[in-house]
C-alpha cells in the first residue's frame, strides 16, 4: 500500500516502543496511534509525542482493585512497565467484578474494555476513534477517507470514526456486526490484512 501511494497508520492497544518498532519495520508513513487513543505520535514527521490521557488514576484503580477482588494481580501484563495513558490487567481476571467495584468506587468514569490481549482501564472518551481524529486533523485527511481494520472491541470507536470497516476473520462477534465488511473465517489476522490489501491494489485507480 505504501508503494502504492497510500498512507498506512497503526492504531492499536499496545505501547509507543512496539508500534514505533513495527511502524519503522514496515515503512509505513502514517501517524502512531497507541494505548487505544492516549498516545499520538506523528515521528516520520518529527512530532513531539502528544499524550492525550493521563495512566495514573487507572493505575491507582488498579491497585485499589486487588483490595477488593481476591487474587487479582495491580502489576498486570508485562508492557505495563512502558504505558503511558492506561493501565492493562490480564485478560483472565474476572472481568464483571472490575466493572462492579469500580461503578461503586471514586474511579467510576473510569472506561473497561476487555480484548484478546488484555483488560484496558482508561480515561473517559479515550479511545482509537478519539486517537484517530486527533491524528489525523493536522494532515488534513477526513476520516471518512480512511479503512479501519480490527478483531476486539477497542476497535469499535474506530470502526465508527472510519468510513469503511473491515473486520478478520477471528474478530469478536460484536465486532463483525459493527464492521462494513467481515473476511473469511479462514482469513484471521494478517491474512485477512492481505486479502484486504490485494483487494485495494486490484480496484482501478
Amino acid at each position: 500500500l505504501e508503494a502504492a501511494g497510500v498512507s498506512v497508520a497503526l492504531a492499536t492497544g499496545n505501547v509507543r516502543p512496539v508500534a514505533w518498532a513495527l511502524s519503522r519495520h514496515l515503512g509505513l508513513t502514517g501517524p502512531l496511534i497507541c494505548e487505544n487513543g492516549g498516545v499520538v505520535w506523528d515521528w516520520r514527521r518529527e512530532k513531539e509525542v502528544e499524550y492525550l490521557a493521563d495512566g495514573k488514576r487507572a493505575r491507582l484503580a488498579c491497585e485499589w482493585l486487588a483490595t477488593r477482588i481476591q487474587g487479582l494481580n495491580p502489576a498486570g501484563i508485562s508492557s505495563n512497565a512502558w504505558r503511558e495513558s492506561e493501565w492493562c490487567l490480564y485478560t483472565q481476571e474476572d472481568n464483571e467484578a472490575i466493572e462492579r467495584e469500580l461503578a461503586l468506587s471514586e474511579w467510576n468514569d473510569l472506561e473497561v474494555v476487555r480484548t484478546g490481549f488484555a483488560i484496558h482501564v482508561n480515561e473517559p472518551g479515550m479511545n482509537k476513534g478519539a486517537g484517530i481524529l486527533h491524528a489525523l486533523g493536522p494532515l488534513g485527511i477526513d476520516p471518512a477517507d480512511c479503512i479501519g481494520v480490527g478483531d476486539s472491541p477497542n476497535d469499535l470507536p474506530m470502526f465508527a470514526t472510519v468510513g469503511w470497516a473491515v473486520a478478520v476473520g477471528s474478530a469478536f462477534p460484536e465486532v463483525k456486526a459493527a464492521a462494513n465488511a467481515v473476511a473469511s473465517d479462514n482469513l484471521i489476522g494478517g491474512h485477512a490484512v492481505m486479502a484486504l490489501i490485494e483487494e485495494i491494489l486490484s480496484l482501478p485507480e
